[in-house]
Order: structure tokens, then C-alpha cells, then sequence
């Protein structure tokens, strides 16, 4: 045997070791926030029951309005560009705030700011918000201490699954079978709150699916991609949804003067 045929014997065996114990993962990223406690939690009266509350809420929005905007995620949410918990959370809290945009991009929120007699739009602060996030009170006392009128707040919940398989995967080994396709779905949910009181204008959810083969994730960098391309798309979903419903909702909820 020759030189060049040992060299290649070398090369072939360091491929295979590579593939086979040196596999990278990709961990998926945490859960949606469970945004069962808004619209109305935080304002309740002694002995009223979750439904009384939501049934006492009356809107109050004047318009032109000022719309402020957040991200919550669960208390441990954790990603490739979100480490542990934010927006002043703790780890007690019942949700976290991603400052971070992610998915949203500066055209997809833009579109917020140019709904008719919407004067002008806003993000939470995190120094705004205590280190117990129990409620929408929390962000809702944020947004006004910002004077907005009304919040969107939004949650993403993305799952990725071996295709034809129901249980989502927790973690992702990369590179290694070219014939494993995986699904990544993303659902958005959001509630369009009133500052001043919590009532629910508007409850939006939308769904974002994508197929892609393991393979062309080599570092769990272009994985997170992959996500986070996704979420973009589903996001952009959410825009469609606000746009179609919104003139709806202002000569419904307009003030006559």
C-alpha cells in the first residue's frame, strides 16, 4: 500500500470519526409565556371570580392612540441570542421579557406605526418592569408610564419535529443523516390590551411551518436560523392579521365626539 492510499485511508476513517463522535446539537429554545393571567389579572376585587373580571373591563382607548409593543416568552426562555431569564424577571416570575428582537424586523414593526390613527408606537423598557412579572398589570403600568394608550403583547411557541413524527424534539444532533427532514412550526399568539384598563381588544394567532433537512445544519448557528427565519415569516403573519382586523376594531371602538 502506498503513501496515497494510506493518507486517504487516514482522511476517510477522521471523516467518519468526526460524524460519528464529535456530532454537535442544537438545543431548542424555551417555551412560550402562558398568557392565560392577561386581561384583567391584577385588577380583580375580593371574591370575583377570573370570569366577573374580564366581564367588568371596559375599553377606554381615545383615539389617535399610541401603541407600545412587547415580547414575553416563559420565565426560562433561553436561545442563541437570549440567555436566561429577561426583562428583570425572575425565575419565580410567570413570564419573561425578550427585549431582544430576534424575528421581528424594523419594516414588519413599522407597519404598527402607520395604522390609521395610531400616532405612534413604543417598546417596553426593561427598567420599566419590577423583578415579579405575575400579570399584564406589570406591562400594562410599563406602557403608560411610556403614555401609551394600548399594547400588543405576543409570544412564540416553535417546535421542531422529525417528519411524520408527532413528539417535538428537545434536541438536535447536526450533520449527520442527509435523508432526516426536519419540520419547524411556529405559532404566534398575541393580545391587543387596553393600558388603562386590560381589556382584550383583540386575540390574534397565527402559524408558521417550514421543512428542512438536518444536513444543512452544520453549527448550531445555522440551526438557530432555521428558527429564527421562521419565527420572521410568522411574525410577518401576525402584521397580515393586526392590518386586516384594525379597521374593524378603530370604527368599533372609536369615540364619537
Amino acid at each position: 500500500m502506498n503513501i496515497v492510499s494510506r493518507w486517504r485511508i487516514a482522511l476517510a476513517a477522521g471523516i467518519v470519526a468526526a460524524l460519528t463522535g464529535c456530532a454537535t446539537n442544537y438545543v431548542v429554545p424555551g417555551p412560550r409565556a402562558d398568557m392565560h393571567a392577561f386581561g384583567g389579572a391584577g385588577t380583580s376585587t375580593p371574591g370575583a371570580t377570573s370570569a366577573q373580571d374580564s366581564l367588568a373591563l371596559k375599553p377606554a382607548v381615545t383615539f389617535p392612540a399610541t401603541l407600545a409593543f412587547v415580547r414575553v416568552q416563559a420565565p426560562t426562555y433561553s436561545s442563541y441570542s437570549v440567555h436566561g431569564p429577561s426583562g428583570g424577571a425572575t425565575i419565580s416570575s410567570a413570564y419573561s421579557v425578550i427585549a431582544t428582537r430576534e424575528a421581528e424586523e424594523d419594516a414588519q414593526v413599522d407597519r404598527l406605526g402607520r395604522l390609521s390613527q395610531i400616532s405612534g408606537t413604543t417598546t417596553i423598557n426593561r427598567m420599566l418592569l419590577p423583578s415579579e412579572l405575575r400579570s399584564d398589570k406589570e406591562l400594562r403600568d410599563a406602557a403608560a408610564r411610556l403614555h401609551a394608550d394600548l399594547l400588543l403583547v405576543y409570544t412564540f411557541d416553535t417546535s421542531f419535529f422529525e417528519t411524520d413524527q408527532a413528539r417535538p424534539l428537545t434536541v438536535i444532533t447536526l450533520g449527520l443523516s442527509p435523508t432526516r427532514k426536519v419540520q419547524v412550526s411556529t405559532t404566534i399568539s398575541a393580545l391587543l390590551l387596553d393600558t388603562r384598563t386590560g381589556y382584550i381588544y383583540s386575540a390574534y394567532e397565527t402559524t408558521k411551518k417550514a421543512e428542512a433537512r438536518s444536513t444543512s445544519w452544520s453549527t448550531g448557528d445555522t440551526a438557530d436560523e432555521t428558527r429564527r427565519d421562521n419565527e420572521r415569516q410568522a411574525f410577518g403573519q401576525l402584521m397580515d392579521e393586526v392590518e386586516k382586523t384594525w379597521p374593524r376594531l378603530q370604527a368599533q371602538y372609536a369615540r364619537k365626539g
